[in-house]
């Protein structure tokens, strides 16, 4: 059943996190916002399958996602099936902008088939909260809301489990350079360039690190993403390749197979 709760706002702007409003199951309508919305918005997908258009780009949404829109980010987002059921959640409060920027997770983020159970029972635990209290609710679900923003980082650290045990600002640096331009030629003097150390410092450094090379965290970046190709879209092998920095196919699968154990079309054919 559909829920929704828009609570009024009064002192709990002085906390530092606060629900704007939440909904629970509802049914999602098409929405579009070329101006973005003034809070942040996380949503969970339940059922059915839509599409996300951040920036000219353009990201289908499966059950089981999660998703994330900042503030005065412009978007649009629309059903692609009969029905689309969503949780969602806007929120303000003075350290949550803060910290998701603190955790790199204050940009646009998809993350798909990530177990979502968990998430969708803290906005719902947070939806009766605020509804059946409502002189205190307010002040119960920061609490919870600040519950599921470290669910959403726990998600991104499951997801990028490298990134959680990051002890060097080079280091972080190279891999935030790393996740927004995988799909681009990169060589390792680009990312030493942009860590600001030599090559020779930045391979000690990921081997302190990860005990693997800087461009063998970069293929694990790409294989990610090209494993959400090949389970989400129609795209041919190599268009996946190509799209995902490998200079061909024929690299595409050597690197695939040695990270699976499996070739991208088996891969496909079992997420099938």
């Amino acid at each position: 059943m559909q829920k929704q709760f828009y609570p009024v706002i009064g002192t709990e702007k002085a906390l530092p996190f606060y629900i704007i409003g939440i909904g629970v199951s509802c049914w999602q309508f098409p929405v579009s916002r070329p101006e973005g919305y003034d809070y942040p918005q996380l949503f969970v997908c339940l059922e059915g399958e839509g599409e996300v258009t951040v920036d000219g780009k353009t990201v289908k949404i499966m059950p089981d996602s999660i998703f994330y829109i900042p503030p005065h980010c412009p978007h649009e987002y629309r059903a692609t099936t009969h029905s689309w059921y969503l949780d969602w959640v806007c929120f303000d409060g003075k350290q949550a902008l803060e910290l998701l920027k603190e955790w790199d997770l204050n940009k646009f983020h998809v993350f798909l088939n990530c177990g979502a159970e968990r998430m969708h029972k803290l906005f719902d635990s947070a939806y009766y909260t605020i509804k059946s209290d409502k002189a205190y609710g307010n002040y119960y679900a920061s609490a919870q809301l600040y519950d599921m923003l470290l669910e959403y980082r726990k998600l991104s650290d499951d997801k990028f489990p490298y990134k959680s045990r990051v002890n060097s600002e080079a280091v972080a640096r190279v891999m935030k350079y790393t996740e927004e331009n995988y799909s681009k030629p990169i060589k390792l003097a680009d990312m030493a360039a942009v860590a600001g150390v030599s090559e020779q410092h930045l391979c000690r450094l990921f081997k302190k690190n990860f005990s693997i090379r800087p461009m063998e965290y970069l293929n694990t970046v790409r294989i990610s993403h090209a494993k959400e190709l090949l389970t989400y879209s129609s795209k041919t092998v190599a268009e996946i390749a190509s799209e995902t920095g490998f200079s061909d196919s024929s690299y595409f699968y050597v690197v695939f197979k040695k990270h699976e154990n499996i070739s991208p079309a088996e891969y496909r054919k079992i997420k099938a």
